[in-house]
């Protein structure tokens, strides 16, 4: 089906990124927005129903004869997913802070919670592996300091001292 579009050409685009009527106009409210104020330079909420409608079906026929400016007023989420893409094959390493379209807010504050636990789950697990290494260190301090008495132990003849020292160095081993 060949449509007229404004500049009055005839195209082959109607319909290329689907058809919407006006009952589509709840579903199509972040990119109607998002067109009205960036194409129209008009505030959404400064309009009155009906300016409203009839702003809906301007759009709704640049919608349906594929003529908007950018391909980002067809599908929004689709567009910040695809440019998301793009950045993130760059090699952009800061991802930009993203305007939320979702309001599920006991869902973000399961997964904040969720997040905040495993954090401190890190946290322990490295306090508990940098205690172990200082008793292990105060430990190793400790056998030092034992081996050094034992030496001392033989040095002046006390054999049945430094064979004590030496049983708490090493309890397994008979003597």
């Amino acid at each position: 089906m060949k449509d007229i579009g404004k500049t009055g050409a005839v195209t082959n685009s109607w319909g290329k990124y689907g058809v919407i009527r006006e009952t589509d106009m709840w579903n199509k409210r972040p990119e109607f927005t998002a067109w009205l104020s960036e194409v129209k330079k008009v505030n959404l909420e400064s309009l009155a129903n009906w300016e409203e409608k009839q702003m809906f079906k301007e759009f709704m026929e640049d919608h349906n004869t594929a003529t908007f400016p950018s391909k980002k007023y067809y599908n929004l989420d689709a567009y910040h997913d695809q440019k998301l893409v793009k950045q993130m094959k760059k090699g952009l390493k800061k991802l930009p802070h993203t305007e939320r379209t979702v309001f599920n807010d006991e869902e973000q504050r399961r997964q904040e919670q969720l997040i905040e636990r495993e954090r401190q789950k890190e946290e322990q697990v490295e306090a508990l592996k940098l205690s172990m290494q200082s008793g292990m260190a105060q430990a190793m301090k400790e056998q030092a300091q034992l081996k050094e008495d034992m030496a001392y132990q033989y040095k002046i003849g006390n054999f049945e001292g430094a064979a004590a020292i030496q049983k708490r160095l090493n309890p397994d081993i008979a003597m």
